[in-house]
């Protein structure tokens, strides 16, 4: 030890100092650097299992809707009195009468279904003994009654019965018909296998699995891989035994549809495709870490060269800049390293002072050149000019439609733009959804109605931009589009409490799960959407404003704008 002692003190300052960075600073840096190393592999890799995660739930999801569509139209089916009237009338040999109600009534209605869903590959009614036959819609019980599913019917309690099998390719959903008085029934509808599962094989690009099982049955799996795990079996013996290994080669993830369904998914991808996949990323890490370790090195050993003579006059003149004194005169008399260091810190003084009026000054001009060009680009004067132009060009041609249409436009736009502003009147902005609302309704032939109940007194009160617009889109393309029995309806309306305004948009289209409705607001969007709108709201109001949604299946939904009540400046509150 004490000849240790003596060889370090023995050493010039130069390398004591080149000692002392060694073992306080590289060393720790490389240990750190190794753990953070191990520790963001870690994190990215359960990053991209969780990204497997969420394309897995998502794929189901979709499949999830799809099954619950086919068993509202099953329900539709099962408790259409006209349907029901048709199977049991008693025609007691009229085969006319038969046909006329089966062609008339019973056609018309299974055909929409198939015409609306090209998925559904067969609808089938299966009711009483002496019925006849009617094409492949119609047909005797005792065609089934043979089935395996058959006598699981009568223990469903009326629920709708899902069978699929993978072997056959084959997915069809049965149910009883309950309101069927004295008699028996049973509705069949057969989807496309493929077309269901659709969602499943293409989440990925390349080299991943999937299988799906229902009450522990394999009913489907897809796999596509590159070598060496292309010529693989994955059957679901197989894929069991992968996950049940200690030191499994595969990531697994899986998820379930809704109990009633009783689907369940599993995704199982190589971990060396994860790891080629983070691969990149963990080289950039390693690069810039060993960059930073170099430039540390370079940087310790400057520092070395300097830190030898007149370090407190140095460090003093540096105290004097910190504090913001640019005036400090730096002088050294001294002709070593160090004084050439104190008269170039003297140099860098007055180059910084020099750069901090030059760079302010083109800052300051660089950003009133931005303004202008931004003002430059948004100036709304030569779409106007067109719209108009194009307004008396239809008049002049008699299309009433086509001027109708150009200037709702040019009003939409007109309120949109608001010459750059963020902020306008409840009235201004009413004025652009009035005229948006006529461009849908004219692209939409007038098949949706629309109400309007604004308290005229809120007309003064100020507004973000573009926020209801965003949603009346919603409810049109998600709402009233998709409605396939009666007339569409959308209502907006505006009430205020306290000092507290609301606008809500209301549509009696499908509706959704409460659940999905309250994820809108959090999903990504792009351009104005409801997202967007919320976001907007919070950030310029705070976190106790913004949107809420409300929706059920089948009835609609209703998103309702809550903001703080703003009277504009040189406005009147009635």
């Amino acid at each position: 030890m004490k000849k240790i002692y003596r060889w370090i003190k023995d050493l010039k300052l130069r390398n004591k100092l080149y000692l002392i960075y060694l073992a306080a600073g590289l060393l720790p840096m490389l240990i750190v650097g190794i753990y953070c190393y191990h520790f963001v592999n870690q994190l990215l890799v359960e990053r991209e299992v969780k990204n497997l995660q969420n394309s897995l739930n998502q794929a189901m999801g979709v499949v999830n809707n799809q099954l619950t569509i086919y068993e509202n139209m099953s329900d539709y089916l099962a408790f259409n009195q006209a349907i029901l009237q048709t199977v049991s009338y008693p025609y007691e040999d009229n085969y006319y009468e038969m046909y006329n109600q089966f062609s008339t009534v019973f056609d018309p209605m299974v055909t929409s279904l198939k015409y609306l869903h090209n998925d559904i590959k067969q609808v089938t009614i299966y009711a009483r003994n002496d019925i006849e036959r009617h094409d492949t819609t119609l047909a005797p019980i005792t065609d089934i009654e043979k089935e395996p599913w058959f006598a699981q019917l009568a223990a469903n309690n009326n629920k709708i019965l899902w069978v699929m099998d993978k072997a056959q390719k084959k997915v069809f959903c049965v149910r009883n018909m309950p309101q069927l008085q004295g008699e028996s029934g049973v509705i069949y509808i057969e989807v496309d296998y493929d077309k269901l599962f659709e969602p499943f094989t293409q989440m990925l690009d390349e080299n991943y699995g999937i299988y799906v099982q229902k009450n522990d049955k394999m009913i489907f799996d897809y796999n596509v891989f590159e070598k060496p795990y292309n010529q693989m079996d994955f059957s679901e013996k197989n894929i069991t035994s992968l996950k049940t290994a200690n030191d499994s080669e595969f990531i697994f993830v899986d998820c379930d549809s809704k109990e009633e369904i009783g689907l369940h998914a599993g995704l199982y991808r190589p971990t060396s495709q994860i790891e080629t996949t983070i691969r990149p990323m963990m080289k950039t890490m390693v690069l810039i870490y060993v960059i930073s370790i170099i430039a540390a090195i370079m940087l310790l050993t400057q520092l070395t060269r300097i830190i030898v003579k007149n370090i407190e006059k140095l460090t003093q003149n540096m105290k004097d800049v910190k504090r913001g004194n640019l005036e400090v005169t730096v002088v050294s008399d001294s002709q070593d390293e160090i004084g050439e260091l104190i008269q170039g810190f003297g140099d860098m003084v007055e180059r910084i002072k020099t750069l901090i009026e030059e760079v302010y000054e083109g800052k300051i001009s660089l950003k009133e050149y931005e303004m202008k060009a931004l003002q430059a680009q948004i100036n709304p004067h030569f779409l106007y000019n067109s719209l108009s132009l194009i307004n008396w060009k239809a008049i002049e041609a008699n299309e009433k439609d086509i001027s109708k249409i150009t200037l709702a436009l040019s009003k939409f736009y007109r309120t949109a733009l608001n010459k750059g502003n963020n902020v306008l009147p409840l009235e201004d902005e009413i004025s652009n959804v009035k005229s948006y609302l006529d461009i849908q309704l004219m692209m939409h032939d007038y098949e949706f109605d629309v109400e309007m109940d604004i308290d005229e007194r809120m007309y003064y009160y100020d507004t973000p931009n573009l926020i209801l617009q965003p949603l009346i889109e919603n409810a049109i393309d998600h709402g009233v589009d998709l409605k396939t029995e009666g007339r569409g309806k959308i209502i907006i309306r505006g009430w205020s409490e306290g000092e507290t305004m609301y606008l809500s948009v209301e549509d009696n289209g499908v509706g959704m799960e409460e659940e999905v409705a309250q994820t809108i607001i959090t999903q990504k969007s792009k351009g104005y959407g409801v997202r967007n709108v919320n976001e907007r709201i919070k950030l310029i109001y705070g976190q106790e404003y913004g949107l809420a949604i409300k929706s059920k299946v089948g009835e609609g939904t209703t998103i309702t704008v809550k903001l703080p009540i703003v009277i504009r400046k040189g406005g009147l509150n009635p």
